[in-house]
């Protein structure tokens, strides 16, 4: 018998290719920080299987990672935790603190421990993955991650009332 994989997302989780939102047609914009290349291209590939995502930056630490969501402002980050010049958790702090409205954040990691899984979940993660999901569970991740209001709606970084 092969061990479950753990994977812990905020609020709900839908099946790839449901809308989150049908009046919404705007993909859902992503930035990737991964700092091994063939496995960032491999996820690239994999998150373009789905028309409703958008690749719009790619970061191979998290530094990078920091400065191309400020620029770019997307829905979505998937941030690695372990990556080199800035570690993904301190990149998820500051994006966090730093980008208003934030981007929901999907870590990616080889290190599938409950107690880091709980920690990251706490610091304001969107969504906890290992690096082993299947695509089903990767694009659920990025559709359940997108906020209800995104940071190019140009508001003032609170979310919207509710209707």
């Amino acid at each position: 018998m092969t061990p479950s994989r753990q994977c812990a997302i905020k609020g709900s989780m839908r099946r790839t290719g449901e809308s989150i939102d049908v009046r919404r047609e705007d993909p859902i914009r992503v930035v990737l920080a991964e700092d091994h290349a063939e496995f960032r291209l491999g996820l690239k590939e994999m998150l373009a299987t789905d028309g409703g995502i958008e690749i719009v930056g790619e970061a191979e630490n998290g530094a990078q990672a920091v400065a191309l969501v400020r620029e770019v402002r997307p829905d979505v980050v998937v941030l690695d935790l372990m990556m080199p010049v800035m570690e993904g958790t301190e990149a998820l702090g500051l994006i966090l603190r730093e980008v208003s409205p934030p981007p929901g954040i999907v870590i990616l990691t080889m290190h599938d421990q409950p107690h880091l899984r709980r920690e990251l979940m706490r610091m304001g993660a969107s969504a906890f993955l290992a690096k082993s999901a299947s695509l089903v569970e990767l694009i659920g991740a990025v559709k359940g991650s997108r906020p209800k209001w995104t940071p190019r709606d140009g508001g003032s970084g609170e979310a919207p009332p509710a209707s």
